[in-house]
């Protein structure tokens, strides 16, 4: 989390509700958002700053319909009060998510200007801030997508295709 951005990386697993009936309808992976930020000091000089992480304005999903399968991944480059639009599915994304995720981060300005330029020209000390980590936001997601390769335990899915419980907290 930045002064006016967050990038927040979560592991997922859901049913495609597209074909929720199919075979390959259970897909994994890691979620990668960027999402704003706003802060606000109520109090003293010494009160902790409360912020707020606003929904996403752009999303990558590292998603698989099975282990190692590169099948689905994909990003939204623009999303609408957190709902995503379109998917944008690139060759080097699948040939290796790592290495284009971190090209991504490592140029926030150039992922953000095509649907957001005036986000992006407001958050370029963040963009900045985002390049100078890339490599360790890249390393947790490297990290839950070998997770989520692992092979798949059995879990419930909720309404919306959700898997109720982490499957992380499972292996443990």
């Amino acid at each position: 989390m930045f002064d006016t951005l967050s990038v927040t990386v979560a592991e997922v697993d859901f049913h495609d509700p597209g074909i929720w009936d199919g075979p390959d309808a259970r897909e994994r992976g890691v979620r990668v958002e960027i999402r704003p930020t706003t802060s606000a000091m109520q109090g003293t000089v010494y009160v902790s700053t409360t912020t707020t992480v606003q929904p996403a304005i752009c999303r990558i999903d590292l998603l698989e319909s099975c282990p190692g399968a590169a099948d689905r991944m994909h990003w939204h480059p623009a999303m609408h009060s957190g709902e995503p639009g379109d998917r944008t599915f690139e060759a080097a994304m699948s040939a290796d998510p790592i290495t284009w995720l971190s090209e991504q981060l490592r140029n926030l300005d150039g992922l953000l200007q095509g649907t957001h330029a005036e986000v992006a020209a407001g958050h370029r000390v963040d963009s900045d801030a985002v390049s100078r980590v890339a490599g360790e936001i890249v390393d947790t997601v490297r990290a839950g997508l070998e997770a989520c390769r692992m092979p798949w335990p059995e879990v419930e899915h909720d309404e919306r295709g959700m898997a109720i419980t982490n499957p992380r907290l499972q292996r443990q």
